[in-house]
C-alpha cells in the first residue's frame, strides 16, 4: 500500500497488476520502481510477523477499524500521520528478522525505492519505519545503510546490487530478472516463458548503461570463503568453462557475510598501470555479438598454470583476513585461448576461477587486449546427476501423495497408512555460513500435498508414522538433493533428540537439525559423501527410496516442478 503525495491510497504490489493484459503487464513492471519512488509512504504488512509487542506510546492503534470488512476479509488499516519517523526502538517482534517479506523477489524495490517505508505486523501493529529499522535492516537483506536512508542504489556497483536479491524468490524464473529493472534504472520487454534469458537479457541491458566490470566477479564470494561453485558438472576433476555472465541472481549469494561481501569489491575506474601500446588503444565498452562477449581488458600469461591467462577484471578487494593497512588486491579472472582464434573461455578448474594479485604494480606487466568471452552454454551436454540437481533450482517442488488402499492389499504392504506431517525452515542470509533460521512452519492436511518453494540454505522435513507403532521414517528435501532419515536411530536419537511424536514437532530440536541439513547436508551428504536426489536407505525390516522427478506443471503457474517420490518396501511384505 502506496500514499502518493497528492494523498491518494492505492494498493501497489506485484499481485495487484492486471496480467490478463500484456501491454499492461509490462508497462506496469517497468514503471512500478518510479511509482515508488514518487509515493508519499509505502506500507509493508508483515502477515507472519507476530503481534508480541504493544505499539509505540504515543499514537493509537493501528489495527483494523471497527467498521471493518465483513467477517473473511483481511485486516484494514487506520492510516494516520506519523509522529516522527526518527522513532529508535528498543525491542523488535522476534520475527521480523525472518519475516518472508524479505526473501520475495519484488519486496526489494517496495524496500528500496519509497522515501518511508512503515511495517506493521500481525493485526496491524506498527513495528517501525525503514529509517529506524535501517541497521537491522541491512543486517538481514545486506543492503547498504547508505540507501536505506535514501541514497541512489547506483551509489553501490552492480555486484553489490546484484547481492541484494540472491537469497530472494520470485513464483516466476522470469521476475528475478524483472523485479531488478527499475533497481539497475533498465527497461526491457517481458517475455514469460523464455525462462533464465530474462536475467540474460537484464544484464545485456545494464551493460548498455553502465561500465561496470563487476558483474563479471560473479562467484567470487565463495571462491574466497574456499568453497568454489561451479556452473556445470565435473568430469575427473575438471567443469566446463565457467562463463562470462551469471545464470541468475543466486551467482552472487554470499557464502559467507563475516568473510567477504560484495560491498568489499571496488570498482577501478583508472587501470592505467598497464603500458599503453599502439595495439592497446582499443579501449572500447562491453558489447555482446555473436563471437561471444567482446571487452577489452588487461592481459597476462599466468604463472601458476600453463596456458592459462590472467585478465583484470577493473575491480579490488581487499584479501578476506588481510591487515586493514594492506592495499586491496586487483581481481583477475583466469581464461583459456582456444584455438587460432581471439575467444576466450573461463578456466575449467574449479578451483582457479579467479586470481588476486599482491598489488597495483603488478598490473605494469599487463597489456590491453580486445578478447572475446565466449557465452556458448554446455546445457546441451548437460545429462549427470549433477546437471539433474543444478536444473531444480527454479522450481516449486511437490510431494507425491500416496495411493488409496486397494482392494486385497495388506495396510502394512501400501503407503496409504502413513500419517504424514511435515515442517520446514528457512535461513534469513547468504550461504551455510549463518545460523539465523526461522522457526519450524507446521503444514495442515489441506497444504500438505500443495506446491512449495526451496530457496537455497533452506530444508523441509516430511515424517511419516504408522499408526500401529510399527515404524517411522523423514524425508528431508533442500536445495536440489534430498535424504532418508531413520528417526528411531539410537545414533540420530543421541545427536538430535525426538523431533516428532504422532504428528507433533519438538520446535526446537527441529530448528536445530534443519539448520544443519539446509547449511550442512547438502554440501557433505548424510553419510559423508556427496549430496544426492535419489537414494534408498534401509530401516528395521522395510526400506525406504526417495527422489526427485522433475515434471511439467502447467497448472502452478511455473515452467515445471519437482515431485517427491517415496516408496516403502517392506521385507515381510
Amino acid at each position: 500500500m502506496v500514499l502518493s503525495p497528492f494523498g491518494q491510497r492505492r494498493l501497489l504490489n506485484h499481485g495487484s497488476i492486471d496480467k490478463s493484459s500484456s501491454a499492461e503487464l509490462s508497462e506496469a513492471i517497468n514503471s512500478m520502481y518510479r511509482w515508488y519512488q514518487e509515493a508519499s509512504i509505502a506500507y509493508a504488512y508483515m502477515s507472519d510477523v507476530s503481534s508480541d509487542l504493544p505499539p509505540p506510546q504515543g499514537t493509537e492503534p493501528t489495527g483494523p477499524s471497527k467498521k471493518g470488512a465483513a467477517a473473511g476479509e483481511a485486516p484494514r488499516p487506520t492510516f494516520h500521520t506519523i509522529p516522527s519517523i526518527l522513532r529508535e526502538y528498543d525491542k523488535l517482534p522476534r520475527t521480523f528478522e525472518n519475516s518472508r517479506w524479505f526473501t520475495r523477489g519484488w519486496t526489494l524495490q517496495e524496500l528500496i525505492a519509497p522515501p518511508i517505508v512503515e511495517f506493521y505486523s500481525q493485526g496491524w501493529h506498527e513495528i517501525g519505519t525503514k529509517f529506524s529499522l535501517r541497521k537491522v535492516i541491512s543486517k538481514v537483506t545486506g543492503i547498504d545503510i547508505r540507501v536505506l536512508e535514501g541514497a541512489d542504489p547506483a551509489t553501490c556497483h552492480v555486484a553489490e546490487r546484484m547481492s541484494w536479491a540472491a537469497n530472494r524468490q520470485t513464483t516466476r524464473v522470469e521476475d528475478a530478472a524483472y523485479s531488478l529493472l527499475g533497481i539497475f534504472k533498465v527497461h526491457m520487454p517481458l517475455i514469460y516463458g523464455e525462462g533464465h534469458r530474462a536475467f540474460y537479457r537484464l544484464q545485456k541491458e545494464i551493460m548498455k548503461t553502465t561500465e561496470d566490470y563487476t558483474m563479471l566477479a560473479w562467484g567470487l564470494s565463495k571462491y574466497l570463503s574456499n568453497k568454489h561453485h561451479w556452473k556445470g558438472i565435473q568430469r575427473n576433476n575438471l567443469g566446463d568453462p565457467r562463463r562470462p555472465l551469471a545464470d541468475s541472481t543466486t551467482d552472487f549469494e554470499l557464502h559467507n557475510r563475516t568473510v567477504w561481501t560484495y560491498s568489499r569489491l571496488l570498482a577501478d575506474e583508472g587501470s592505467a598501470a598497464a603500458i599503453p601500446t599502439s595495439a592497446s588503444l582499443d579501449d572500447t565498452p562491453p558489447l555482446i555479438t555473436s563471437r561471444g562477449l567482446r571487452m577489452s581488458l588487461l592481459l597476462r600469461p599466468s604463472k601458476k598454470r600453463a596456458g592459462d591467462i590472467l585478465a583484470y577484471i577493473n575491480c579490488k578487494t581487499p584479501r578476506p583476513g588481510a591487515s586493514p593497512e594492506l592495499p586491496p588486491s586487483p581481481v583477475c579472472l583466469v581464461l583459456r585461448r582456444q584455438e587460432q582464434s581471439n575467444v576466450y573461455t573461463g578456466s575449467d578448474d574449479p578451483n582457479a576461477a579467479f586470481e588476486l594479485l599482491d598489488n597495483d604494480k603488478a598490473l605494469a606487466t599487463f597489456e590491453r587486449k580486445t578478447i572475446y568471452l565466449s557465452l556458448a552454454s554446455a546445457d546441451s551436454a548437460l545429462s549427470t546427476h549433477n546437471h539433474r540437481m543444478t536444473s531444480m533450482g527454479g522450481n516449486r517442488y511437490i510431494l507425491e501423495k500416496p495411493p488409496p488402499l486397494r482392494a486385497g492389499e495388506t495396510i502394512v504392504a501400501s503407503r496409504a497408512p502413513w500419517k504424514i506431517t511435515s515442517c520446514f525452515s528457512h535461513a534469513i542470509g547468504g550461504g551455510a555460513g549463518h545460523t539465523h533460521y526461522e522457526a519450524p512452519r507446521k503444514f495442515t492436511a489441506a497444504t500438505l500435498f500443495q506446491p512449495f518453494d526451496l530457496p537455497p540454505s533452506t530444508a523441509r522435513l516430511f515424517a511419516f508414522e504408522q499408526p500401529t507403532g510399527n515404524g517411522s521414517f523423514g524425508i528431508v528435501v533442500g536445495h536440489g538433493w534430498c535424504d532418508v532419515i531413520a528417526f528411531a536411530d539410537i545414533t540420530f536419537r543421541s545427536k538430535w533428540g525426538t523431533l516428532v511424536r504422532d504428528g507433533h514437532w519438538n520446535e526446537v530440536l527441529t530448528t536445530k537439525f534443519l539448520s544443519h541439513a539446509a547449511a550442512g547436508l547438502q554440501h557433505t551428504g548424510s553419510e559423508g559423501g556427496e549430496a544426492v536426489d535419489r537414494l534408498s536407505k534401509t530401516i528395521n525390516n522395510f526400506t525406504v527410496t526417495a527422489s526427485l522427478k522433475k515434471i511439467r506443471r502447467a497448472d502452478i503457474n511455473c515452467e515445471s516442478a519437482i515431485k517427491i517420490l517415496w516408496v516403502v518396501d517392506w521385507e515381510d511384505a
